[in-house]
């Protein structure tokens, strides 16, 4: 369960600014999503005002007037007029996102706050209710004279349009203007850090902000959606850089606290992983994270929207999750854009799920040996580029939201990362670099080619935990030079493990565990290789394409309740998927399946979420798997599968009826099950408790109790 709810909304839908109107679109926001929202223990409203240069230009006066994002496109640039094109991009020419949209104060802001505050309590009362302020480091969002005049000495990132990114661990020229927490203007050389954590304070105070949120990067690179930065320059790495890189984005935080100690801070990250953040630009994840700095961990990047691009969102992902500066991290979810005139749920997701149920599948192993899945959920945006939210888009995604919440992940799946976050993010030799750099990419292609990864566990807490924690996975493992983990996995080898190794060829071969059950490959080659690879372990997982090249879909596998779930986004679908796991084809259930040769041959469609109870080792024919009433009054589910031709039938039910034998051979007219002498408990490793049956033909009809008639 989410603990937390997180709507981000700019102050779009805020056409007028009387109280009575605030009010009303405060109650909107609130009733609207009330499904999510009820029961929760915080509800929040991150509040994307501009780009925080309201922040920055505060001067403590609640009637000074302040830009905002009341444009559509690039903030910064010219504005289209009747003489432009009227087919100008938002990308050459900035548009107003209504006629003559409200001047903006900052007693206007505080009322915002207050009034969303009042309204929530009253409707949610037993909430914590929160709002955040928000700052991000480009020229998007919002007019910005502080980045792009006053100071563009800060802005030394990426090239956006015609202008770059700041950078936070720059330092500020002399100011004479006036500013809440510095009245008498900024002295020369201040650290922007402590700038924005002076200012910071002096918002939260003035307007009720509970928190702050970092966006783009913010506090780790000043390029955050490249593989570039001051440690490589896309040829060559510096390593001889990275001390000093490293401390000044270490410093970033560190000067952010002692200006600011109070208010909370959440961050949006890069666009990448922990290891390509360090081998780029020298971010030291895992020394931030230990610093105990209030800080909540990055999501799950949005660039899967944007560009299919889900290898890259769900390795990054995991890579910032395998360990925590808490105990709790988040999943943001794209519907809305308000800035560009876009709404991803219609026009990059086809308005279907796949970038809801892929990064919900992901979990991570805690140093309880326990698998954790995402405690809060945040949507960005509720509001569309016109300042409207519209039913729809919140009517059509939440069932899926709901459900995904509801199987999200309880248990380890069969493939388990094992990432080195300590070791990468404090490396100092060039070889680590281009191994962390080439493996993370390697990833993410393998995640792309169809790799079933979810899970993953950093090296710090795999040597708390104990190895038979890990028994009948696969554990899938760069190169790793810690004597300790190399034991480690010695151990787990000897023990009958199995290993799926991966990197530089020149460093794999002298770390790599040795034994029957490690399979190694080269993270230069293409990703699809470690798919194939998965063969040696029992999974099969194989592809026919009715056109080259093509994607093939990206296959998310996950454990919950007894239950393994196959979440899927398919690029192309034409494509045919064959599936062959240790125990047979997965039957997923809610439709057909051909088997061919001991596969399930599967045509997915865009996005697919599916349950898996019920494994299959038959030759050849049709098989299917639906849910069927109940009937009797004593159970709570009843799955039909049907084209059995002497099968070997492997059966997994909820945890909860796990030892109840709960399957009877055939449908009955009078609708009482007849039960079948033949099946035998059976628990595997990792699928759990259940049942074997052999030689089936025909119909089989599995049953769950309710609890109160459990034997």
């Amino acid at each position: 369960m989410f603990s937390a709810v997180t709507l981000e909304v700019s102050l779009k839908p805020f056409k007028k600014t009387d109280a009575s109107f605030i009010r009303e679109v405060c109650q909107q926001i609130l009733t609207q999503w009330r499904p999510l929202l009820k029961g929760r223990e915080e509800l929040s409203l991150m509040l994307w005002v501009g780009d925080g240069s309201e922040i920055l230009d505060y001067d403590g006066n609640l009637d000074t007037a302040f830009e905002w994002a009341y444009f559509q496109g690039n903030a910064n640039l010219p504005l289209w007029t009747e003489k432009d094109n009227p087919h100008t991009s938002l990308h050459s020419r900035k548009r107003l996102y209504m006629e003559n949209p409200p001047k903006m104060t900052y007693r206007i802001l505080r009322d915002i706050i207050s009034t969303f505050k009042r309204e929530a309590a009253a409707l949610y009362p037993a909430a914590r209710i929160t709002v955040g302020a928000t700052f991000d480091i480009g020229p998007e969002f919002a007019v910005s004279d502080f980045k792009y005049k006053r100071h563009n000495e800060i802005c030394l990132g990426t090239k956006f349009s015609d202008f770059r990114f700041m950078d936070s661990t720059a330092h500020l020229h002399a100011d004479t203007r006036r500013y809440a927490a510095y009245p008498d203007g900024i002295p020369e050389d201040t650290p922007f850090a402590t700038f924005l954590g002076r200012q910071t304070a002096c918002l939260a105070r003035d307007m009720g902000y509970d928190y702050l949120w970092l966006s783009n990067g913010l506090g780790f690179s000043a390029n955050p959606w490249d593989m570039t930065g001051k440690i490589y320059d896309g040829k060559e790495f510096y390593p001889d850089k990275i001390g000093d890189t490293a401390k000044r984005v270490f410093d970033f935080w560190r000067l952010f606290r002692e200006a600011c100690p109070d208010v909370p801070l959440h961050t949006r990250g890069t666009n990448n992983s922990a290891g390509i953040d360090y081998a780029t630009d020298g971010v030291p994840l895992h020394d931030i994270y230990s610093a105990d700095f209030n800080i909540l961990p990055p999501p799950n990047s949005p660039w899967a929207a944007l560009n299919g691009n889900y290898g890259l969102e769900i390795m990054g992902h995991m890579t910032r999750i395998c360990e925590l500066p808490g105990d709790e991290f988040l999943f943001r979810y794209y519907i809305h854009d308000p800035w560009w005139n876009n709404s991803p749920w219609y026009d990059r997701y086809d308005s279907s799920a796949g970038d809801i149920y892929l990064p919900m599948a992901v979990s991570r192993i805690n140093e309880r040996g326990e698998v954790e899945s995402a405690t809060r959920f945040n949507i960005l945006s509720i509001d569309n580029a016109h300042g409207g939210m519209p039913d729809a888009c919140v009517n059509e995604p939440l069932p899926h939201i709901l459900k995904a919440e509801k199987n999200a992940p309880t248990e380890i799946p069969p493939l388990v990362w094992l990432y080195p976050l300590k070791e990468y993010t404090t490396a100092k030799d060039a070889s680590v670099l281009e191994e962390m750099l080439t493996g993370d990419r390697f990833m993410a292609d393998a995640i792309n080619n169809g790799f079933p990864l979810t899970c993953v566990v950093s090296t710090e807490v795999f040597k708390t935990t104990e190895l038979s924690l890990y028994e009948g996975r696969v554990l899938v493992c760069p190169v790793i030079a810690e004597p300790a983990i190399q034991a480690l996995l010695q151990g787990f080898v000897d023990g009958g493990g199995k290993v799926l190794y991966y990197g530089l060829p020149e460093r794999m071969e002298a770390y790599a565990p040795k034994g029957e059950s490690v399979r190694c490959v080269s993270s230069r080659g293409s990703g699809a290789t470690l798919t194939e690879a998965l063969a040696a372990f029992g999974y099969g997982i194989r592809f026919d394409k009715r056109q080259t090249p093509t994607k093939p879909p990206v296959i998310g596998v996950s454990r919950s309740d007894g239950a393994t779930f196959f979440s899927v986004h398919t690029p192309d679908t034409t494509v045919d998927t064959l599936l062959k796991f240790p125990l047979g084809a997965p039957i997923l259930s809610g439709g057909e399946v051909e088997i061919e040769d001991g596969w399930a041959r599967y045509r997915f469609s865009r996005c697919e979420h599916r349950e898996c109870r019920i494994f299959v080792r038959q030759q050849s024919g049709v098989i299917s798997l639906h849910e069927a009433p109940p009937v009797s009054g004593m159970y709570r589910r009843r799955l039909r599968l049907s084209g059995l031709d002497d099968a070997t039938v492997y059966y997994f039910p909820e945890t909860y009826c796990a030892t109840q034998s709960p399957v009877d051979k055939t449908d009955n007219p009078d609708g009482n099950p007849v039960y079948d002498e033949g099946w035998e408990p059976y628990t595997d490793p990792v699928y759990g408790q259940g049942y074997r049956a052999e030689h089936k033909s025909g119909t089989l009809c599995p049953l769950m109790p309710f609890p109160r008639f459990l034997k």
